[in-house]
């Protein structure tokens, strides 16, 4: 894989599309995992990953009764959700653009 669609990889990720649409869309001649590398070894997720986790951190918070173990599963939570805000902000801003642009 190069390092142009690397990159493209990961913005994709990063507006939040699914790895699995990614493949079937942008870059079928790329594997599922080949994929999940460039978005994974970037420090990026998709936001579909990042929602599957916080469901997960939620249900282990509910079964957890130790209090060091429950605030360390809150911090990773609120960095998840601090991660979706924002990826929301910077694909809102992107969006902006694209509607002006289209208004001319």
């Amino acid at each position: 894989m190069n390092n142009k669609d690397r990159t493209q990889i990961q913005v994709l990720a990063k507006e939040g599309k699914p790895i699995s649409k990614i493949m079937e869309f942008d870059f079928p001649e790329y594997d599922y995992w080949e994929i999940y590398e460039a978005v994974h070894d970037a420090g990026g997720r998709s936001a579909l990953g990042v929602k599957r986790t916080i469901a997960n951190r939620l249900k282990t918070l509910s079964e957890t009764r130790k209090k060091n173990e429950r605030d360390e599963i809150i911090e990773e939570i609120e960095e998840l959700v601090w991660h979706l805000y924002d990826g929301l902000k910077i694909s809102q801003k992107k969006l902006s653009a694209i509607r002006k642009a289209l208004e001319k």
